[in-house]
């Protein structure tokens, strides 16, 4: 994808930059890109808003991104605060802090704590999230899913006082898997072969074929163990 590549780019401070497709850009400050842009390696700390799309092989953030369009990365770091308009697609996810996706969030692997909100599909072969804060998504699939409250971490005692009063939870629609494993969430239906429902869940319909275990303080409306 960096085929025609025009170089690095390097920003320390506050100012514009122009779209393009790099070798690596760094960016040390706050800095606006009114267009696509693409690169090998892109680094920010600080706080940067792209309008357009964002591609890159390997993408680290420590600090704050806004992109306007789609985001694509091979390797993704997420150390504050991440908002996406469109979709977001990539192989390795890792976040810590929250992330905002207006369209599908689509990866091999997604991992973290935090919050996210999940305007379409959240699916990866495996997800493993500990929420800080609060978690939506319409629906989530994936082959291992575990998704629950953090208790501990870097981040626990700054969401608290970020956002006092919200507690961690996981809102979905749908939640399928091959292997689940879920606590302090409310879904309407949950489906997979071995499921597992942890505390303070509230589960419309559940929907297993070789296992199903759930905490004594679970509430499921309905359970079918599936066959074939």
């Amino acid at each position: 994808m960096t085929s025609g590549a025009i170089g690095d780019l390097k920003m320390d401070g506050i100012g514009t930059v122009a779209g393009g497709v790099y070798r690596t850009v760094n960016i040390n400050g706050v800095c606006k890109v009114d267009e696509d842009i693409a690169a090998q390696k892109f680094d920010v700390k600080g706080r940067i808003r792209i309008r357009g799309n964002l591609t890159a092989d390997e993408l680290d953030v420590d600090g704050t991104m806004s992109v306007g369009g789609a985001l694509s990365a091979e390797r993704a770091s997420f150390d504050g605060v991440v908002t996406i308009e469109g979709g977001y697609a990539g192989q390795q996810l890792r976040m810590n802090g929250m992330l905002e996706v207006g369209g599908d969030c689509e990866a091999d692997v997604i991992e973290g704590e935090g919050a996210f909100k999940i305007g379409g599909l959240l699916n990866a072969g495996t997800i493993r999230l500990k929420l800080q804060g609060r978690g939506s998504a319409r629906e989530i699939g994936g082959e291992t899913i575990c998704i629950g409250k953090g208790r501990t971490g870097a981040w626990h005692a700054l969401w608290k006082w970020m956002v006092p009063g919200i507690a961690p939870e996981l809102k979905a629609g749908v939640v399928e898997g091959d292997d689940i494993e879920l606590d302090h969430a409310t879904a309407d239906i949950v489906r997979g072969d071995r499921v597992a429902i942890g505390p303070g869940c509230v589960i419309g319909r559940v929907e297993y074929q070789t296992e199903l275990r759930k905490h004594p303080s679970a509430r499921i409306g309905e359970e079918a163990r599936l066959h074939g």
